[in-house]
């Protein structure tokens, strides 16, 4: 099967793994070259105080590199759906939630307007304040921000803080706050300015927010599952939904002359419902071309809302005197206050009164804004930009402190809108699924989306917050005037429940609903007990009834501490039920992705370092490995391009392969072994435990066939691979139970990340330029005497150390299969010429700095690697090995970009055939992140050594290794193309063409413009304007025939899969 870099293994696949030898050792001894290991020790005072902000520093100097291309790479299409997405989605969530919470029931002003309440009862907030807040936590996340993927806005649970209790409202987390405020300040007969209390309340919470985000608290985000993660989003999916039902409920005020406007904004609510479901379910189906369904994904919620509030002034509608939403004056405060609020002069009684306050606020940011950022960098998207934990949360404390000196609400990171914000950037590749060759050649019209990358860039969200800013203006406002409430209820009802639908509880309770003849047999619930299932998300519905009664009663201040206290439940008591590790691991799992969660002080905790369940326990040792092909036949290529030609392997290699696997198997696969990879199945492969990726080019096809003799020594043939037929009859496998091991087959022309090197034009100048240096030319001349000796060995080839691999090659080659030339060729030459020929390979294919052209061969290689040791770290995910068959350049590359050569000169050169590193990923004990040991052997004539890496005497952590070479890798075929200034073959035509495109339909977008509205018109003209949009959308693709209605659709086969920016 062909591969390209952006088709990567899921590393959030699933399955229970069996471990046949619970018992079985594990070393916890260091080897010679590394000194021995010690138990942590606890930080001396000094250190600890230089610690202090390294979290933050770090965040910064990982992003640094990126910042530039967070601007660049949003010159594309994805950003502008995912604008106007998040704009609607945030918008309204600001409007709604800040309006919703709390509301006297009035019959003469709209029931969802923020500042209905607040003007009513303070005369200190309004529209403006939120919009005004909205664009501060957009500007300062996108500019300042080290993850702009973050959507932070005014949450509910935030606006609580700033209002006074609706006896007659049910009490949810937006209450919690309000009432404990209002009781306190309101009953006190010296009861303090409203805005200077909530000033110093704002003002406690960003010391706070400072002090966690100098002490590297963030880091305890590495106890943070989907465990909490899930409970919290189903009980705001759930508020959503009731906040729908009391938008509806406040306008029944009991007066007959109304009776028709609370009826149109059930109507419109239901309609905004069922049009969103409409558009969300349409983009899924096989209806119309991908493109429209695209277009609706894309678009259908804000059609949806447009088209909804349309409705409200349509015929007889119109009269019914619809609710809307109440607006202010443009860009002023309410009340016609100030905007600075000086809370420096409040009572030092209250100052004090006001810290457990902005303690209560503090607790519930640290979980509500860094569980946002999580979901926001989920493991389901595959990010290729590092993240910053402590840098965002020092930030969220500057915007904490500015909302309180203004008066605005605080803004933190909403869900989830976060997380649906990395969705609309996501990039899909459309093609057909992986199949045989007879399923690729029937009529099936099977066709797949598969995420394949995300614009990560800032723009999105620095833009939909500049609307924001723009809504502020006076002709925006009366717009924003005219959209009923009604619409907003339906909105939150779609957001509720799609956010049920989704949510890990629902689907875990779905799942006891299925038909288990329709369930999938690779559903990963399967392998769970469902007594253990119901357990479990008994469990979590303990904590999502405490957290939903706690704001029911007088103790809701205290339900942000409820929220926290998830986390120390799955940590120590979870565990301690009667679960096994796989069935944890199966219901359970990380919050981020692998490659977010590499990153210092995440990993341990995204990645199961959960108590004895969640974690691979002592010194586990886990395995990744690299090794060249085995001996083959001559080959020939081009000193400046490395061109290759043809070859075969031959018996000698596949027995030197055969021999490699063998190795490997009782190294690793031995139960006996120290080294044995617990949990593995060692006798029958488990296609889920291992992944072999071969470079399908190059050397015609020696690379693969060396992969297929490894791995026969690997897993040999075993009389237990059988197959049982329904007569009762049973079949071994062929060849006394040959094990057929799947390879994934690496196409250069699809995938880059094997061969790097290869029509890479800045390589050939890199290599061009080598020749010409000094260093060369002295070498040359120092070596023109051994060389002149060659001609009558070499068979007429060329003479020069720029020839020198191939000279050493054939001369090598020779002497392994030719008898006369091994007799006829002096002692010493051959050796001369392998050391020629070292100094020759890793002058070409080095460079002293990490982002070197040079380095190319490791540069494109490395993304494969880390992903595959995040996903051998993750105790959730099945893979135990990975193994990556190349030729021998990228082991130079990586040699130089680890300090491997550096540390050990003798490493500076060709390796030998069937040379393997195998990197060992080991669990400590303490639970602490997953450790890298680095393995070499050279040949076949070696045993395995280890060699230090990175300047370190020990182990080195993942995230070490990753903060080493991040800004260095090229993750994707566009970024080679760049580096390498290919703009032709090798993937780089079609996707500069595709960029093309994709830059003159955002410039289309961007430069499209609309007459302005007249305000007595607007409802009218959106009405109009919605159907003119849907006539001439449909009518174009019809002409275009587009949609298909039940057509047949062709049957001209797309085997190749669509690549997109």
């Amino acid at each position: 099967m062909s591969s390209s870099e952006l088709s990567r293994r899921p590393a959030s696949l699933r399955a229970e793994v069996k471990d046949e030898q619970p018992n079985s050792r594990v070393s916890s001894s260091q080897p010679s070259t590394i000194h021995p290991a010690i138990r942590p020790k606890s930080k001396s005072l000094l250190g600890w105080l230089r610690g202090i902000g390294s979290g933050m520093s770090k965040d910064i100097a990982a992003r640094i590199p990126f910042y530039l291309s967070d601007w660049t790479d949003a010159w594309n299409y994805r950003v502008i759906p995912a604008t106007a997405l998040i704009f609607f989605a945030k918008y309204v969530h600001d409007v709604l939630f800040s309006n919703e919470c709390h509301l006297r029931l009035c019959s003469v002003l709209p029931g969802i307007a923020f500042s209905l309440d607040l003007i009513e009862t303070t005369n200190q907030y309004g529209v403006s304040e939120v919009l005004l807040s909205s664009f501060m936590a957009a500007f300062v996340f996108s500019v300042f921000g080290v993850q702009p993927l973050t959507i932070a806005g005014v949450t509910g649970n935030l606006c609580t803080v700033h209002l006074f209790p609706a006896d007659d409202i049910s009490e949810g987390p937006i209450t919690v706050f309000n009432k404990t405020i209002f009781t306190i300040t309101q009953g006190a007969k010296d009861r303090p300015d409203y805005l200077h209390f909530v000033g110093w309340v704002y003002l406690w919470a960003a010391i706070l927010h400072w002090i966690t985000a100098a002490l590297n608290f963030c880091n305890f985000l590495k106890y943070v599952t989907l465990f909490p993660c899930d409970t919290f989003g189903f009980y705001v999916a759930w508020v959503y939904l009731q906040y729908g039902v009391q938008v509806l409920t406040r306008q029944l005020d009991g007066n007959p002359q109304n009776a028709p406007g609370p009826l149109v904004s059930i109507v419109v609510a239901l309609l905004m419902l069922v049009t969103s479901f409409l558009f969300q379910s349409l983009s899924a189906q096989n209806l119309f071309h991908r493109h429209t369904r695209r277009f609706l994904a894309d678009y259908g919620m804000p059609i949806s809302l447009i088209a909804s509030s349309a409705m409200a002034y349509w015929g007889r509608f119109n009269a019914a005197n619809t609710a809307t939403l109440p607006v202010g004056a443009a860009f002023q405060p309410a009340g016609g206050r100030e905007w600075l609020v000086k809370f420096w002069e409040l009572d030092g009684k209250w100052v004090g009164i006001a810290f457990p306050f902005g303690f209560i606020l503090w607790v519930l940011f640290f979980f509500d804004h860094n569980v946002s950022s999580l979901m926001a960098q989920g493991a389901e998207f595959p990010l290729r930009k590092p993240p910053g934990f402590h840098w965002d949360f020092f930030l969220l404390g500057i915007t904490t402190f500015i909302a309180g000196l203004l008066g605005l609400p605080a803004p933190n990171g909403l869900i989830p809108q976060a997380p649906i914000h990395t969705t609309s950037l996501l990039v899909m590749q459309h093609g057909r699924p992986e199949a045989d060759k007879e399923d690729q050649r029937s009529d099936s019209l099977d066709f797949v989306e598969r995420p394949i990358a995300v614009v990560e860039q800032r723009v999105s969200n620095l833009a939909q917050g500049a609307l924001c800013l723009v809504l502020l203006t006076g002709p925006f406002l009366h717009v924003l005037h005219l959209i009923p409430r009604g619409v907003l209820a339906g909105l939150f009802w779609f957001m509720g429940a799609d956010a049920l639908r989704g949510n890990g509880i629902t689907q875990k309770l779905l799942y006891f609903l299925r038909d288990k003849h329709l369930t999938p047999p690779d559903e990963p619930l399967r392998k769970v007990r469902k007594s253990r299932i119901l357990l479990f998300v008994g469990v979590q519905l303990v904590g999502f009834g405490a957290t939903f009664a706690i704001t029911q009663t007088i103790a809701a201040i205290g339900f942000p501490v409820v929220i926290m206290l998830l986390i120390p439940l799955r940590v120590w008591i979870v565990p301690r039920l009667p679960f096994t590790a796989e069935e944890l691991a199966i219901l359970d799992g990380p919050t981020a992705s692998p490659f977010v969660s590499s990153f210092p002080g995440l990993l341990s905790v995204a990645h199961g370092g959960l108590s004895d369940h969640g974690i691979r326990r002592r010194n586990t040792i886990l395995d990744a490995s690299i090794y060249l092909h085995g001996d083959r036949a001559g080959f020939y290529q081009d000193p400046t391009t490395y061109t290759p030609t043809g070859t075969v392997i031959t018996p000698l290699g596949t027995q030197q392969e055969l021999q490699l696997g063998s190795i490997l198997r009782s190294r690793y696969l031995n139960a006996s072994s120290p080294l044995f990879v617990r949990g593995i199945n060692s006798s029958l492969v488990n296609a889920n435990q291992i992944h072999v990726r071969a470079d399908a080019g190059g050397e015609s096809g020696v690379i693969y066939d060396s992969a297929v003799a490894m791995l026969q020594g690997l897993f040999p043939a075993n009389a237990n691979y059988t197959t049982s037929l329904s007569n009762g009859s049973v079949i071994e496998g062929a060849e006394s139970g040959y094990q057929y091991v799947p390879i994934e087959t690496v196409e250069t022309n699809n995938d880059v990340s094997l061969e790097g090197w290869t029509s890479c034009g800045a390589f050939d100048q890199w290599t061009s330029g080598f020749y010409a240096s000094p260093a060369f030319q002295a070498q040359a001349n120092e070596s023109a005497s051994f060389l002149s000796q060659l001609p009558p060995y070499l068979d007429g080839r060329a003479v020069t150390l720029e020839n020198m691999w191939n000279i050493y090659d054939f001369m090598n080659v020779q002497s392994i299969h030719n008898k006369a030339f091994a007799q006829a060729l002096p002692p010493t030459f051959l050796a001369q010429a392998r050391t020629l020929a070292n100094w020759h390979e890793y002058g070409v294919f080095t460079s002293p700095q990490l982002n070197g052209i040079g380095n190319i061969a490791g540069r494109t290689i490395l993304p494969q690697m880390l992903q595959e040791l995040h996903s051998i770290a993750n105790a959730s995910d099945p893979l135990k090995i990975a193994y990556q068959a190349i030729a021998y350049k990228p082991f130079l590359s990586l040699f130089n970009m680890t300090g491997v050569a550096e540390q050990n000169p003798e490493l500076a050169g060709i390796v030998n055939y069937a040379a393997a590193v195998a990197l060992e990923v080991r669990q400590p004990s303490d639970g602490s992140e997953a450790v890298l040991r680095f393995n070499f052997k050279n040949g076949t004539g070696q045993d395995f050594v280890t060699y230090n890496f990175l300047g370190s005497t020990t182990d080195v952590p993942i995230s070490t290794l990753v903060q080493h070479v991040n800004a260095t890798m090229i993750n994707t075929t566009i970024q080679w193309c760049n580096a390498c200034g290919n703009n032709a073959n090798r993937g780089c035509g079609e996707l500069a063409l595709a960029a093309s495109q994709a830059s003159a339909v955002a410039v289309a977008g961007f430069h499209s413009h609309h007459d302005r509205i007249s305000p007595v018109g607007a409802g009218f003209l959106g009405a109009g304007l919605t159907l003119a949009v849907f006539a001439i959308m449909f009518g174009v693709l019809a002409f275009l025939g587009l949609l298909t209605f039940g057509r047949k659709r062709s049957q001209r086969s797309n085997t190749q899969s669509e690549k997109k920016v």
